[in-house]
């Protein structure tokens, strides 16, 4: 009998053991499912909706958040003109900063008298211009004509201090090198090919940044921004050559300062050309960062385009630079004297008879260019002339038209 319970104990145990482990299983399988699909089914949703709408804008915009009182509306929205909420007080500081600089820029060329630097003005003119529009865009986020025009003049104003850069290594070639050239280049020829160049860029950018403008449509804005990166593209590739040049005339004038051949301001070579590296450098890195930004794209996944202080410490800092290291050394401190007036080019001559009405290549009297090497002919010059009119003393008169030197008594008469 006592084994027989026994017997009937062992049965009853492994009946009982699946019992409690059906129990738990069940209600957890009910609940998983449940958690699982609403938040998966919500995120995926969520995120759907975000990158269609900020990859992909469509020209027809129904905000659905109304702007603050500076018209600000998060970027997500289709209204929205800046990806982040632009610093009114940044924009009022750069403002003051390219003012002053402007103004002393306008100080220098009248107190140096030294007429190009027009090119630097316009410049430094655009950045005051476009930081100070950009003061009132900040207050004024819904506008989209003080946004267009704020990144046209900002994007567009380092083209101006480009051309500047090129015209003082033409005068310090001029100034600086007995020969006049640099290779075969002559200083005039020199500025009017990288200039030329310089306002081609500037045409190809000017495109590029209008068709890029806020509001245009998606696919308007990505032809703008190839334009526009292809035109600083190929502004880079241009400061290229001509650091190439600089370069040589660094050689130059380390060549002739070891054969003591430098002499008076001739010796200040080194200033100006360090200054003329310092400014190329700070206008690439002005360029590698808008290529960097425009690249990437102007969504909300580009980290560039989302942050303002990138613009001004990569943008508006640089061109500071590139501009004001012009007034710490100018070049009319320096380039005095005959030599430092650049005798103009052919094209040159051409412009100056559409704005001048003939006063530099046409008819009336023509002024003598005036230079250290040129008050008198060498002998290689005189041979179309007759010898016996530079024996009486005449001071000769180049006759551009004919291409020969003639006795400049003659001609005033």
């Amino acid at each position: 009998m006592k084994m027989h319970l026994i017997a009937r104990s062992t049965d009853i145990t492994p009946v009982r053991t699946p019992t409690p482990t059906a129990i738990p299983t069940q209600p957890l399988a009910r609940r998983a499912p449940a958690e699982t699909d609403s938040s998966s089914t919500t995120s995926t949703r969520t995120q759907f909706s975000l990158s269609l709408s900020l990859d992909l804008p469509t020209d027809t915009c129904t905000p659905t958040i109304a702007p603050d009182k500076n018209g600000y509306v998060p970027p997500t929205e289709c209204n929205a003109m800046y990806n982040y909420y632009p610093s009114f007080s940044a924009a009022v500081a750069f403002t003051v900063i390219f003012g002053l600089l402007l103004l002393a820029h306008t100080v220098q060329m009248f107190a140096y008298k030294i007429g190009f630097v027009w090119v630097m003005i316009m410049g430094i003119a655009w950045e005051f211009a476009g930081y100070l529009t950009r003061v009132f865009s900040t207050k004024n986020q819904q506008s989209q004509g003080l946004a267009i025009i704020t990144q046209i003049l900002i994007l567009l104003a380092p083209l101006w201090v480009n051309a500047f850069d090129y015209m003082v290594l033409a005068r310090m070639i001029h100034f600086f090198v007995p020969e006049k050239r640099i290779w075969p280049f002559k200083p005039s020829h020199l500025a009017t090919i990288f200039v030329s160049l310089d306002i081609g860029s500037f045409l190809v950018q000017g495109a590029g940044g209008t068709m890029a403008s806020p509001g245009a449509s998606a696919s308007t804005i990505k032809t703008g921004l190839n334009i526009y990166m292809g035109g600083i593209g190929v502004q880079q590739f241009f400061i290229c050559c001509f650091l190439v040049l600089a370069v040589q005339f660094h050689r130059q004038m380390l060549r002739l300062e070891r054969l003591g051949a430098l002499q008076g301001d001739k010796k200040r070579w080194r200033g100006l050309l360090y200054s003329l590296y310092f400014s190329l450098i700070a206008i690439t890195v002005r360029i590698v960062y808008r290529l960097i930004e425009f690249t990437a794209g102007i969504g909300l996944n580009n980290t560039v385009t989302t942050h303002e202080w990138f613009m001004y410490v990569f943008d508006a800092f640089p061109m500071f630079l590139a501009g004001g290291v012009w007034c710490v050394i100018h070049p009319g401190r320096i380039l005095t004297g005959p030599d430092a007036k650049l005798p103009p080019s052919g094209l040159g001559r051409i412009l100056c008879c559409g704005y001048c009405c003939c006063r530099c290549c046409g008819g009336g009297r023509k002024k003598k260019i005036v230079t250290a090497d040129s008050e008198r002919p060498s002998q290689e010059e005189l041979r179309p002339v007759e010898r016996d009119s530079y024996a009486s003393s005449s001071p000769m008169w180049r006759n551009d038209r004919t291409d020969s030197y003639e006795p400049y008594r003659s001609h005033m008469a």
